[in-house]
């Protein structure tokens, strides 16, 4: 529950192991690749200056790009190509990869496959869209079964000329009212789903005057390829006769592709996982730099993988590899953040990334989040059967999101714990006895509660904080700050106000408190001059004085109103909770006014539905919202880069 400690790793080697060292970062997985050039040039790559490192360092001055970017991306097509064959996505199979290949070698295999299986899959595609045509066509002439006409005479037609088309009831109507209108002769032939199946016949001459008619009716023709002659009924027992012929066809086509896909699909995952290697070894070597003899690499690490990494690299010859941690870049030390959270919390790291990644200066909150989260959620959301249902939602929810699925459990698993608290199971209060309390009938209770609860998770914001601004090295903020020992000591001190002028035992004499406050109100406001002369910088205001207190005085009502906000802001709590249970009341007065056992159930049944679709879905927001608004703008900024290291799991 922690951010991985990192280091910058740099490594020089000859030019002949390029490939084997390149080949090792990516099987390895745990190197976040940086551009060696910049390192370079920002003075971050640099060796000691050793007999043994000469050749390097004087190399070091004719450095260059070690390889423009390959377009490899056509032969990718013929994978995505294979792929749609196969249905399904090729995963990376190691076995395959543990020998040295040849990338030459793959790309003719995937070219010899390609061809192989394209060409069945072709025609099998063809007939399927003729198939698809023939079904078309069938249900067409189906509508014109009854028509005892050959098409080939009404195309014959010297002086007319005709169409089927599709009217629906309401433009049926209409065409009966018009009939005096229409220069035509309308046929009635059949029936569709749409409507009604009608043959129009019209002089030629008078062909536009029929068509503006028939498209104010919404007329839907039905096209009529000129191929086919005969009856209707005639021309359907020809499609369904070539259409078991292409069916048949289709059948013997398929049983070929499959020995096919049989015979190759080891050669086919070979060959994939082989040209996956090789694009992400061309990804490390595009951010590497090279001279005439050495090539050079820069990338971050985890701090306790450096021995393995460093054993592992220089099986092949005698590399350089040297590692910077934070006391040896004090200031340019700006690694990305790998967050190492336990089971339990790791699927929170979803919503933690959702604000921000973490810097490597801040404490992970993932476990803090998760922790209140899933209380939070409880608390709203308390129920013992509607938690369960959650719960088992969970477990379908895994199979297509890892992530969403393992948070929803955690919450259905925590609403069940506050189900037993409250005594409510599928809303009905009287089947278990409460442990804690009843919320409807401890109303006040549970408002109170939830501002307290909420007080309790400010204050460790609140020295979540000055954590993380001390690790930071910032003085301003974290002694004088709002969310810093100042800040805290403030809030505190208007907690305990506000509570002696509630009725609350009075801990500290309201005079001390006042006096105590007033230095809090000046420190916040004179935040920045009393940090630079506490660090003897000079000038004391990095804008004209005036400027500075105007500003700093707004942003102290700001704090002042932000605290009694983000305090009272914590009674939704009690509420949610308040309206969980009056919800289901509502349903259970419905279902009693029925007076039928039936009807009943369907209500009930359907409430707890709407209760845990829309209202578990309005408490799950404003959790996080508590979370993000109320806890997070106090301690987390979220302005890091996350490690991304090259591997073949991308």
């Amino acid at each position: 529950m922690s951010i991985e400690k990192m280091a910058m790793m740099n490594v020089v080697g000859l030019k002949e192991y390029v490939e084997d060292i390149s080949r090792e970062i990516v099987l390895m997985g745990n190197v976040d690749i940086t551009n060696a050039l910049n390192e370079i040039r920002e003075s971050h790559f640099t060796l000691s200056l050793a007999e043994e490192n000469v050749d390097e360092l004087l190399d070091m001055t004719m450095i260059k790009p070690l390889c423009e970017n390959l377009d490899d991306g056509h032969i990718f097509v013929k994978i995505r190509s294979l792929e749609e064959i196969y249905d399904e996505e090729f995963k990376v199979n190691k076995n395959h990869i543990s020998e040295s290949y040849n990338f030459c070698d793959c790309h003719e295999s995937i070219d010899e496959l390609c061809n192989e299986l394209m060409e069945p899959n072709e025609k099998i595609k063809e007939i399927e869209e003729e198939i698809e045509k023939i079904e078309e066509l069938y249900k067409n002439f189906q509508y014109l079964k009854d028509l005892d006409v050959k098409l080939e005479n009404l195309k014959s037609l010297e002086f007319f000329t005709y169409t089927f088309g599709v009217l629906s009831k309401e433009n049926i109507n209409r065409l009966k009212k018009n009939y005096e209108n229409i220069t035509a002769v309308v046929l009635h032939t059949g029936s569709s789903d749409t409507g009604e199946v009608y043959l129009v016949i019209s002089p030629k001459e008078l062909e536009s005057e029929t068509s503006r008619i028939l498209r104010s009716l919404n007329f839907n023709r039905i096209q009529m390829p000129d191929e086919f002659v005969g009856t209707p009924a005639e021309i359907i027992q020809k499609l369904e006769s070539r259409k078991e012929i292409v069916k048949q066809e289709q059948i013997k086509l398929q049983q070929q592709l499959q020995i096919l896909k049989n015979n190759n699909r080891e050669k086919v995952e070979e060959c994939y996982s082989k040209l996956k290697l090789h694009e992400k070894i061309k990804e490390v070597e595009a951010q590497m730099v090279s001279s005439n003899n050495f090539f050079y690499l820069s990338g971050w690490v985890p701090e306790k993988d450096k021995a393995r990494i460093k054993k592992r690299l220089q099986s092949y010859g005698n590399l350089i590899v040297d590692f910077k941690d934070q006391n040896d870049m004090e200031y340019d030390f700006h690694p990305p953040t790998k967050l190492r959270n336990n089971i339990m919390f790791k699927p929170f790291e979803y919503l933690v990334k959702m604000y921000g990644i973490p810097s490597y200066t801040e404490l992970d909150p993932t476990a803090f989040l998760g922790i209140t989260y899933m209380f939070l959620f409880g608390a709203m959301f308390g129920d013992v059967g509607q938690g369960f249902i959650l719960l088992l939602a969970s477990i379908l929810l895994k199979g297509k999101s890892e992530v969403f699925g393992g948070i929803l459990s955690r919450l259905g698993f925590s609403s069940m714990i506050f189900g037993f608290l409250y005594g409510s199971v599928f809303g009905f209060e009287h089947i278990i006895h409460p442990l804690l309390l009843n919320p409807f009938e401890g109303r006040n209770t549970v408002l109170i509660a939830a501002v307290v609860i909420g007080i309790v998770l400010l204050v460790i914001s609140y020295i979540y904080s000055i954590i993380n601004l001390a690790k930071q090295k910032n003085l301003k903020e974290g002694l004088f700050g709002r969310n810093g020992v100042t800040g805290l000591i403030f809030f505190i001190m208007l907690l305990l106000i506000a509570g002696k002028g509630i009725g609350i035992v009075e801990i500290i004499p309201t005079s001390i408190m006042i006096i105590m406050i007033i230095p809090l109100i000046g420190f916040m406001i004179l935040k920045e001059p009393l940090s630079n002369l506490i660090l003897n910088k000079r000038p004391l205001h990095h804008e004209p004085p005036s400027s500075y207190y105007v500003e700093s005085s707004f942003d102290f009502v700001e704090t002042l109103l932000n605290m009694l906000s983000g305090t009272i802001s914590f009674i939704r709590v009690g509420a949610f909770a308040l309206t969980h249970v009056g919800l289901f009341k509502a349903f259970e007065t419905i279902a009693e006014l029925l007076h039928n056992p039936i009807a009943s159930v369907i209500i009930l049944a359907a409430g707890n539905i709407i209760i845990i679709g829309l209202e578990g879905l309005i408490v799950f927001i404003q959790g996080l919202r508590l979370e993000y608004y109320e806890l997070f703008s106090k301690y987390y900024k979220g302005d890091g880069v996350e490690f991304n290291s090259v591997t073949l799991n991308d």
